[in-house]
């Protein structure tokens, strides 16, 4: 079989990612003196679990099509990052597995983009399974004055779908109720389809299926979506009615952290509002 462009650009691809990595990188004993640096195809083999002669065809672009299982395990094998995972995939057109979820800690990337924007707008940070990995004190009051600021960054931390859904004292505040139970129950199914078998996502989705009639009935509609379909229109009980847009920024670091600016039209009474609470707090 003659190996296309792209099979050439994997082997070549894959063969560069080997040769960045050392034994000790990923576990593997070491015998003797080595004549090039990097892990040997026979480590790699073993560690995606697959036999050394069908990685060397890969390599070599002449293995085929390779499933999404032998390339996901190679990737995990040669510690691809997003980046890595995402060029395979486009290489190959094939949808890789992505490796385990780990311990959510807001970026710093993103921490350093919060410091730069006015405090004047309500800015929060959303891990995985919608768990708040920070927000500021502004959106802390339009959305939830009565929790404690500093929820989101101990102990178990704080849910955004849990204090909208089951909190009275937040969801009586949203003026297209529904909408909101359905850009909530959007995002949670993008979330449970990115990380399959995720515990911290299927125990909430449990949670809330169990405790939530609206979330029940709006998981039967299989809404999928990122990202809300429109602006938030809140009657706030000290700012008075608020109408704000959503923007979602998600990180190219970590694709399951998005830090979502709430704005608002220039000159317009919510704007007015925000800004004349946010000068009070400073007062």
């Amino acid at each position: 079989m003659r190996p296309t462009a792209a099979d050439i650009e994997l082997g070549d691809f894959l063969r560069s990612r080997r040769g960045a990595l050392c034994p000790g990188d990923v576990n593997v004993p070491t015998y003797g003196r080595r004549r090039v640096p990097g892990l040997r195809r026979e480590e790699v083999a073993f560690l995606a679990g697959v036999s050394t002669s069908y990685y060397t065809r890969i390599e070599q672009g002449t293995a085929g099509a390779v499933s999404a299982s032998v390339l996901s395990a190679l990737a995990d094998a040669l510690q691809l990052d997003h980046d890595d995972r995402s060029h395979v995939a486009r290489l190959t057109r094939v949808t890789l597995a992505r490796p385990a979820a780990q311990g959510q800690v807001l970026l710093p990337s993103i921490a350093a983009v919060m410091n730069h924007l006015h405090d004047d707008v309500p800015v929060a940070v959303l891990g995985r399974g919608m768990r708040v990995l920070a927000w500021n004190r502004l959106a802390h009051h339009v959305f939830a004055p009565h929790r404690g600021f500093e929820e989101p960054f101990v102990d178990r931390g704080l849910n955004w779908a849990e204090v909208l859904l089951l909190d009275p004292s937040s969801r009586g505040h949203f003026a297209d109720w529904p909408l909101v139970v359905e850009d909530i129950v959007g995002r949670l199914r993008v979330d449970a389809a990115r990380r399959p078998g995720d515990p911290e996502v299927t125990e909430l989705i449990e949670r809330l299926a169990r405790v939530s009639p609206e979330f029940r009935a709006a998981w039967d509609l299989h809404p999928a979506r990122e990202h809300p379909l429109g602006g938030t229109v809140i009657e706030h009980p000290l700012l008075g009615h608020l109408e704000l847009t959503d923007t979602v920024l998600r990180s190219v670091e970590d694709e399951d952290q998005s830090l979502i600016v709430f704005h608002c039209e220039p000159g317009s009474p919510t704007e007015v509002a925000l800004r004349a609470h946010a000068r009070r707090r400073h007062a």
